[in-house]
């Protein structure tokens, strides 16, 4: 295989952290947000000491189309062209994510980006992106992060890279499940209807 070694992007704030990390085994790249822990929020950790709650992040990945729509939507927001990703009624994009559909373990969650409600103490603070957890109750975890003009940039690369990337994965994949014999059954089927 290959090595495409991608880095993930991290992103840190007072109140929660991002991590931007490409899977090329899955042929996916995840998206995490994790708070930051409780009291922690407005200061630096000793050394040896951790700022923010990894163990409660709120994780979506996506795929290649996916990650080129994050990619695209983080892009236009960066540049100011927000009427290119907002919805007829101004929303600006979301993601429904549900590993169970994909046979992972995990609950549904909503990953989107979304205006400050109020204007914002720093006029560099443009966008937020959220996760939120999809319960039944409607008692999900939500976790959101600011992001500022070049946050966006940094976004809007990462990912169309790991799209790319991911291209690449899932050729290797296919390679390697037709080395392992798993493409027999397509194969007897062709060589099946050919005969006929």
């Amino acid at each position: 295989m290959e090595k495409t070694f991608l880095q993930a992007l991290n992103l840190y704030r007072a109140k929660s952290a991002l991590q931007i990390s490409p899977s090329p085994e899955l042929a996916l790249v995840f998206v995490s947000l994790a708070p930051a822990i409780p009291g922690m929020e407005n200061k630096m950790p000793d050394k040896n000491s951790k700022k923010y709650q990894w163990e409660k992040k709120l994780t979506a990945s996506f795929n290649f189309e996916g990650a080129l729509e994050v990619a695209a939507a983080a892009a236009a927001l960066a540049q100011g062209r927000e009427e290119l990703v907002s919805g007829s009624d101004g929303t600006l994009p979301s993601w429904y994510r549900d590993p169970t559909k994909t046979g992972r373990d995990g609950s549904a969650k909503t990953i989107g980006f979304y205006r400050p409600k109020d204007q914002p103490k720093t006029p560099k603070v443009r966008y937020f992106l959220g996760i939120t957890e999809n319960k039944k109750d409607k008692q999900g975890n939500k976790i959101g992060i600011s992001l500022e003009y070049p946050d966006l940039f940094k976004i809007a690369r990462v990912m169309e890279e790991a799209a790319l990337a991911i291209l690449g994965w899932r050729k290797e994949i296919e390679g390697r499940r037709a080395a392992n014999g798993h493409d027999r059954a397509a194969k007897n089927k062709t060589a099946t209807a050919e005969a006929f």
